[in-house]
């Protein structure tokens, strides 16, 4: 009997992660953007500006593969398009049936949570008036300046909340796995808590800190801290994971000074680059204070970098220091970097292996929380 194959252009991707969000059925699709093609929705809610213009982040990303600028200029003919207004275009050479385009931006091309909700809810109203049953909508961080996945999650799950009622069936796209990771966390716990405070991350200036419990190994990010001894432990285990490449350029740095870091590619590692902080002696902490001196040096590097995203596990086991002091001195250190000047860093993932270590990110993540004047993302309307 023969065997009849699919060809891998044909065949259907699948969501990330489902959830349920005050009734309505969400699935989540993290995939790169050369696949948006074989997503298929009734309609896909892109997020615009006035121009109409997709010449940028995720807009650019469909223009090309939805047959270039024939999208782009039918779009451009609607121009220009009143704050919070939709617009209806075709959808190219992708599946989606139909595209709206709704500007989430003022007269003078400035947005907030507020502006982008209620440009996506009108979006929804004209699905609905059209009796359109699948709906996507797109990820749209990446259009904005200074913004964070964590936020743009935040809007579009309160957005679903309050959609119309015939409307009962998402699909949201993300096209970058960093983004797509802090959208699992916030739409697990809107799926799960509603929209009570999420008192696990906090935003410093155009950072945000996260702090996680889980296996460090499965969450992506640009970059990877390693708290280690001067000598850089070349033989040690994750050493050993990032191949020969990795090893090399370890040798080829070691020793580093007491409280300092330094930088190497990441190698087989699922992550680009790999920082090693110098802050232990005899496998313990050496001190609160090189543990600190270790963390800005790191923090430099980070930023000279580009690593947007950084992931940060607590040590296992950790000696010298307690999971708290350690846990506040790498939080109170992150957040005076952050208010000295305005970093390249979106994001800090504060890995915990277990629950007390996990809890000790939450501690210091809090205590930051009563010290500094800036309004966290939870206090956003429900």
């Amino acid at each position: 009997m023969l065997r009849t194959l699919s060809h891998p252009w044909l065949t259907r991707v699948r969501p990330a992660a489902r959830y349920t969000i005050q009734g309505a059925s969400v699935e989540l699709f993290v995939l790169p953007h050369t696949s948006l093609h074989r997503v298929a929705a009734d309609v896909l809610v892109l997020a615009t500006d006035a121009t109409l213009r997709m010449t940028k982040g995720f807009r650019k990303q469909l223009r090309d593969y939805a047959g270039f600028d024939l999208v782009e200029q039918e779009a451009i003919s609607c121009a220009p398009l009143p704050p919070q207004g939709v617009a209806h275009t075709s959808s190219g050479c992708t599946k989606f049936q139909h595209l709206l385009h709704a500007n989430i931006y003022d007269a003078y091309f400035t947005t907030d949570a507020t502006l982008q909700r209620q440009a996506l809810l009108n979006a929804l109203s004209v699905a609905a008036e059209r009796g359109w049953r699948t709906v996507a909508i797109a990820d749209y961080t990446l259009d904005l300046r200074r913004a964070l996945a964590e936020e743009t999650a935040w809007t579009i799950a309160q957005a679903i909340a309050e959609r119309p009622s015939t409307l009962s069936s998402f699909k949201i796209i993300c096209t970058d796995a960093v983004n797509g990771w802090a959208f699992q966390q916030i739409l697990s716990w809107v799926s799960q808590r509603g929209f009570e405070p999420y008192r696990a991350m906090y935003r410093v200036r155009h950072t945000m800190l996260h702090a996680v419990q889980g296996d460090w190994s499965q969450i992506p990010a640009h970059g990877l801290w390693r708290f280690t001894e001067p000598s850089l432990n070349p033989d040690d285990a994750l050493i050993k994971r990032g191949g020969q490449l990795l090893r090399s350029k370890v040798l080829a740095l070691t020793p580093i000074p007491l409280g300092k870091a330094t930088i190497t590619p990441g190698g087989a590692l699922p992550y680009p680059f790999v920082v090693h902080l110098a802050t232990m002696e005899g496998g313990r902490i050496a001190s609160q204070e090189v543990l600190a001196s270790a963390v800005r040096s790191a923090l430099s590097l980070s930023h000279n970098q580009y690593l947007r995203t950084l992931l940060i596990p607590m040590p296992t086991p950790l000696q010298g220091l307690s999971p708290e002091a350690f846990a506040h001195t790498v939080v109170e250190t992150i957040s005076d970097y952050l208010h000295e000047l305005i970093a390249r860093i979106e994001r800090c993932i504060l890995v915990g292996a277990g629950e007390a270590e996990y809890q000790a990110w939450l501690g210091a993540i809090n205590a930051q929380r009563e010290l500094l004047s800036l309004p966290p993302l939870e206090t956003a309307e429900a």
